[in-house]
């Protein structure tokens, strides 16, 4: 009996760890889409991600953190990791945004750094 016990605690925790990291995978993942978002609307607020973008953006976030905590894992360098989020992020700017959106893009970070 006490070793059912214990074996349920140990499964419960591990679901609860497992939960957790991937609550903050998304949470990142919507902070980035949030992020690029005001970055594009301060430039121009016309140009605003729609719903269709900001999911598309959110599940190439999550595919790109989940691919870096892989290579981490597995002792990747600097070298490999960027190369993992250039991927994602060209993908994110070729695919996904228009060329208004980059340009606003652009002018509100600039606006945003000075």
């Amino acid at each position: 009996m006490k070793r059912i016990i214990t074996t349920l605690i140990v499964l419960i925790s591990l679901s609860f760890t497992a939960y957790s990291q991937n609550q903050k995978i998304k949470d990142a993942a919507k902070e980035k889409v949030e992020e690029l978002n005001q970055e594009i609307i301060a430039g121009n607020k016309d140009l605003a991600l729609s719903q269709d973008q900001k999911d598309k953006i959110y599940s190439l976030h999550i595919a790109r953190i989940e691919e870096v905590r892989k290579a981490r894992k597995n002792g990747s360098d600097k070298d490999e990791l960027k190369v993992i989020n250039k991927k994602y992020f060209q993908q994110i700017y070729n695919d996904v945004l228009s060329k208004e959106q980059k340009k606003a893009r652009r002018a509100g970070k600039d606006d945003s750094e000075d």
